[in-house]
């Protein structure tokens, strides 16, 4: 089927995404309204990279890729999809999301808990070389942390100690010593929880 007959078919077209933009071979994904179809469909194609007959660069469709129902499409990456930005905090935001949507889950990671850290120190005025456990230690010790919250019963301003260092321990510095294995949903999730954190540092109370 000619390219002129395959376009006759298409009511509209619209692309929606692209993975790996300005590589050698992007892969686009592409919304198509065919006329003999009532639902609308998802094109997910790969593209080649060459040159017109003006010698302009120029992206061609290859036979590698697969075309589903929009709802099919939509059911499969529910799951992955990212939360809305006004949710997760604006500095893992701006670290982390593109870090994510390239693949470098690990480096995401990273960033992410690296912002408590510069966030905390920032705060409690706390020199460069306080780091790690022994500044959040600082900041959130149960009876003379400066940001811990004194209004909570002992044993949840214990526990909330125990929830960050925990956390900064786990998820950051094995990602630090070590290569970890992750995908996308993994580090969303670890990411979540350091901006869940990164709000609490920002809301709390210094007390000199």
């Amino acid at each position: 089927m000619s390219k002129a007959e395959i376009e006759a078919k298409i009511e509209y077209q619209q692309e929606i995404g692209e993975a790996n933009p300005g590589g050698y071979q992007p892969v686009r994904f592409t919304r198509v309204k065919y006329k003999a179809s009532p639902t609308a469909h998802i094109d997910i194609r790969r593209f080649q990279r060459g040159y017109d007959d003006e010698q302009e660069e120029q992206y061609f469709p290859t036979k590698v890729g697969v075309r589903l129902p929009e709802s099919e499409f939509r059911r499969v990456i529910k799951k992955y999809a990212l939360m809305p930005e006004s949710y997760v905090h604006p500095v893992i935001v701006k670290k982390c999301f593109s870090l994510l949507n390239s693949g470098e889950f690990e480096s995401a990671v990273i960033q992410a808990f690296k912002a408590i850290e510069t966030t905390t120190r920032e705060k409690i005025g706390a020199p460069d070389d306080m780091f790690g456990e022994r500044l959040l230690k600082k900041a959130f010790n149960p009876d003379e942390g400066v940001l811990t919250n004194y209004n909570l019963p002992k044993s949840e301003r214990f526990s909330f100690l125990n929830y960050i260092t925990g956390a900064f321990s786990f998820y950051r510095n094995s990602s630090t010593h070590r290569d970890i294995e992750l995908d996308f949903v993994t580090a969303f999730d670890r990411i979540a929880v350091a901006s869940d954190l990164l709000k609490t540092i920002e809301d709390a109370e210094l007390k000199i």
